[in-house]
């Protein structure tokens, strides 16, 4: 028998250490270690509830991989990422269809850059700030948005020319197929969130001497990892 290696899921691993972090900062404010506040006492559990949801909701990648689901999850559901894996990695040749159908999601595409190009860096254009710069600018703002709108694009050309969509529910299945795909990665990210939120409530981190900007690079870096190690999985 082959024996398989067993790895908890990322949201069990992030919970695991929330409980941690737990019962740890309940020994520490026993024990009158620095400022260390109990995440088990009356007052946290009310910190606790108070701030679960804001703190899942107001997490950036959240709105960010939700915004971007949409828009790639076109181009998975018309078959580009699929045709473009049988060219690169398989080097299997493509039917006239298919070919037409890329060229005009690529042109599709192109236009689209050109658009943005044309309407970001060019000076005084609608998508730079009041200022005539970038900073805070609506393309800054909206870039995420700008990506995942020109992805779908290319994605509903190449859906409809190569016959695979028909109408406006695959448009709708495609938007959301990533997310039926990757439901667990939310899960994740909501016990990802806890886990840092309460590490830094606790005071752990300020206890050990940790800085406080490794705490918030090391939280970003964890949001967006787990997501790129599913994209690996299979279906």
């Amino acid at each position: 028998m082959k024996s398989k290696r067993y790895f908890p899921h990322t949201a069990t691993v992030f919970f695991l250490l929330t409980v941690a972090v737990a019962l740890f900062s309940w020994i520490g404010s026993i024990y009158g270690l620095g400022k260390v506040q109990s995440l088990l006492s009356p007052e946290g559990i009310r910190w606790e509830l108070r701030h679960a949801m804001g703190h899942f909701v107001r997490t950036p990648a959240l709105g960010i991989v939700m915004m971007l689901f949409l828009g790639f999850g076109i181009t998975v559901h018309s078959g580009v990422w699929g045709t473009l894996g049988r060219i690169v990695k398989r080097g299997k040749s493509i039917s006239r269809k298919e070919k037409r159908a890329l060229i005009l999601a690529g042109c599709m595409l192109l236009v689209y850059v050109m658009m943005i190009i044309c309407t970001t860096f060019a000076p005084w254009t609608m998508l730079r700030s009041v200022t005539g710069s970038l900073t805070n600018s609506p393309f800054q703002k909206g870039i995420y948005y700008l990506i995942s709108f020109g992805v779908g694009l290319s994605g509903m050309a190449f859906g409809y020319a190569s016959g695979r969509f028909r109408n406006d529910k695959d448009i709708i299945r495609g938007m959301s197929c990533l997310f039926s795909r990757f439901a667990d990665y939310f899960v994740a990210l909501f016990f990802i969130v806890q886990f840092f939120s309460s590490l830094m409530y606790t005071n752990l981190v300020e206890w050990v001497g940790i800085d406080s900007h490794i705490v918030f690079y090391a939280f970003h870096i964890c949001c967006y990892l787990p997501f790129l190690l599913m994209l690996n999985r299979k279906k």
